[in-house]
């Protein structure tokens, strides 16, 4: 059984896996921990830290703690893994990112322009578009806070991308599994902040290099040192290269599967689509805990489906 662990509203990123063939994966939003012995002997991977407040951060990280005394196999201690802005100015200072954050708090100056503002623990775009000078910074956080948006949550980032092709963008990613990496489906897109992407944009040979780094991974090794930066034993990291050299922008403990999505007009793109689940799958059935009253399977073997 592999229990995933999220916050209520985001418990739509796994639901895929739920009934899969040959595997026990439940999605529940974090439960309280005043009965933790009554959980199930699983798998538990807890998700979204970046999402849940200070005071029911420690709650949860106590929760990790008393699971694993229990024996269980969990992922991701609540109160190791990094915050964003933990995880950029640790890998700047690493050497592993050409480029820094600063809270808005700091009231430090970037040293590199240009620079852009989002909300820590945010998934979703940037509050501001790409600003550069302190005077335009400046009127930005103004105008944010104006908005709504919290002085206290606000992150300012220096700017890190570099086009594929002419107007091209491209964000790539791995995945941490336990032990494992899985490199995942390339994202493409005319703008320099790639997020959902743009279909058909890119090339076929495009296309065959998305395979390759599904296939062989080549960043494995050094994405999986990001993550022992970053505490994190499970999620998705997202990163460009500028220069040639990977730039990592986040890593997302809930990332949204999204295992099968509308077919694609490139044929290659499919073929990456299905050997990313066939990775993906083999990789969370090495993570898995024996429910206790699942069936052996013949052979002795791994569980089989759904790849």
């Amino acid at each position: 059984m592999i229990i995933f662990l999220t916050t209520n509203q985001h418990r739509y990123t796994h639901t895929e896996l739920v009934g899969i063939d040959g595997l026990d994966v439940r999605v529940v939003g974090y439960p309280t921990i005043t009965e933790p012995k009554r959980l199930p002997v699983a798998t538990y991977i807890f998700t979204d830290l970046d999402r849940v407040p200070f005071w029911r951060l420690r709650e949860i990280a106590e929760m990790y703690r008393l699971l694993r005394e229990r024996g269980c196999r969990v992922l991701n201690d609540p109160a190791r893994a990094l915050s964003r802005f933990g995880l950029l100015r640790t890998l700047n200072r690493a050497g592993v990112n050409g480029f820094d954050a600063y809270r808005v708090d700091e009231l430090e100056r970037p040293r590199k322009w240009p620079v852009f503002l989002r909300l820590e623990g945010d998934h979703k775009a940037p509050v501001s578009d790409l600003l550069n000078n302190r005077k335009d910074l400046d009127r930005a956080i103004d105008a944010a806070i104006e908005a709504g948006n919290p002085r206290s949550a606000m992150l300012i980032i220096e700017y890190a991308a570099e086009p594929v092709g002419k107007g091209l963008f491209r964000k790539l990613s791995v995945f941490k599994m336990g032990d494992r990496m899985v490199g995942a489906n390339c994202v493409h897109d005319d703008q320099w902040l790639v997020k959902y992407g743009k279909p058909g944009i890119a090339t076929p040979a495009m296309y065959d290099e998305e395979y390759d780094l599904i296939d062989n991974n080549p960043y494995g090794e050094a994405m999986a040192r990001v993550f022992d930066l970053a505490n994190v034993d499970y999620g998705r990291v997202d990163f460009g290269l500028v220069g040639g050299k990977p730039q990592i922008y986040e890593i997302n403990s809930n990332p949204d599967l999204k295992l099968s999505p509308k077919p694609s007009p490139a044929p290659r793109r499919n073929e990456s689509i299905v050997l990313f689940k066939a990775k993906y799958f083999e990789a969370l059935r090495a993570l898995d805990t024996p429910s206790p009253r699942r069936k052996p399977q013949p052979g002795g073997g791994q569980p089989q489906g759904a790849a």
